[in-house]
């Protein structure tokens, strides 16, 4: 499976990661500062995930995403203070304010779309994957969703035509319920990937919370699709962070404390469990044993990644609100 094997491949991942967790963390500030600011999807504790993905797409790919979308957008590369102000419904937002959080796009990174329906990026990514094949280029389409999807009719037409028309499609399930626990679902099948292989889609099972072997198997499943034209299913299984489903953004494990990688006395109170295995402070802890880095290596990458998103915060609060006139520009007839 293909490794990661340099010094400056590892940090970038991990960069890549800090990334999705101090843009969620500023997310969670302005929804404080601001009221108007409803619930958001954070993407925390699934930034060992979406960095693997994100870092290995190429210019060209296509990839469609759902509402628990930022990490993905702003990991692929989408300007972190244009997305912070279509958050906050600014006109300097990448959409001009009004796709908000849950149909943020930026198609020039990729992102064709976020689909707040459940099951609307499966289906959008299996057009992607056909239009791909069409065009002969040698790019692949990526579906981003979670398990919930698989109790969702759209799912099984898009595995089914995906397989059927040999598309270069990756399915990326990000599924983070407990294993054996899904109280949400209405899945009669006893695993996952039960479904894409009944239907003759070659499947592979990851733990989410090692980017590096997250990475290792979305490597293996791209070059199998870009090789064979043909679609691959990776189920990423991740431990939801507390605070996943509320209503209100809030820091539900606290904010990022990245010295706790190595001070893990520092690591208290009701989610300490969570903390202690959550995917950034696990690989720097790895990093940091490997001696592929030092403290100082990771407190200074944390620090630009802050310094990012501080000068991200600053443009979102900047952007003004769009004018009234503009309500009906990007409208249908």
């Amino acid at each position: 499976m293909p490794e990661i094997v340099s010094r400056e491949a590892r940090l970038s991942l991990l960069e890549r990661m800090l990334l999705m967790r101090r843009f969620e963390e500023a997310v969670i500030h302005a929804a404080a500062k601001h009221k108007y600011i409803g619930r958001n999807h954070l993407y925390i504790g699934h930034e060992g995930t979406g960095a693997a993905v994100m870092a290995q797409l190429k210019p060209g790919d296509l990839a469609h995403t759902t509402h628990r979308n930022h990490g993905h957008i702003v990991g692929r590369g989408a300007d972190p203070g244009r997305a912070l102000a279509e958050i906050m419904g600014r006109e300097g937002g990448l959409c001009g304010g009004r796709g908000g959080t849950w149909h943020m796009t930026d198609t020039s990174v990729g992102f064709q779309s976020t689909s707040a329906m459940v099951g609307g990026s499966i289906g959008l990514a299996t057009g992607g994957g056909f239009a791909c094949k069409q065009l002969g280029q040698g790019n692949v389409s990526v579906a981003l969703f979670g398990d919930g999807v698989l109790d969702e009719g759209i799912s099984y037409e898009a595995f089914n035509f995906a397989s059927q028309y040999s598309l270069p499609i990756l399915f990326m399930c990000e599924n983070n319920e407990k294993p054996g626990r899904r109280e949400t679902s209405m899945l009669a099948a006893d695993r996952l990937l039960d479904i894409p292989k009944a239907l003759k889609i070659h499947t592979m099972t990851v733990d989410g919370g090692d980017v590096e072997a997250v990475h290792a198997a979305v490597g293996e499943a791209l070059a199998r699709i870009r090789k064979d034209q043909v679609p691959v299913f990776i189920e990423s299984q991740i431990e939801a962070w507390p605070g996943s489903h509320q209503h209100k953004p809030e820091f539900t494990t606290g904010e990022t404390d990245i010295s706790m990688a190595w001070d893990t006395g520092k690591i208290t109170g009701p989610h300490a469990d969570w903390i202690r295995q959550e995917p950034i402070l696990r690989y720097v802890r790895k990093l940091l044993a490997e001696k592929a880095a030092a403290q100082a290596d990771i407190e200074a990458l944390d620090k630009k990644v802050q310094a990012k998103m501080a000068k991200a915060r600053d443009f979102a609060e900047a952007s003004p609100f769009p004018q009234a006139e503009g309500a009906i520009l990007g409208a249908f007839a």
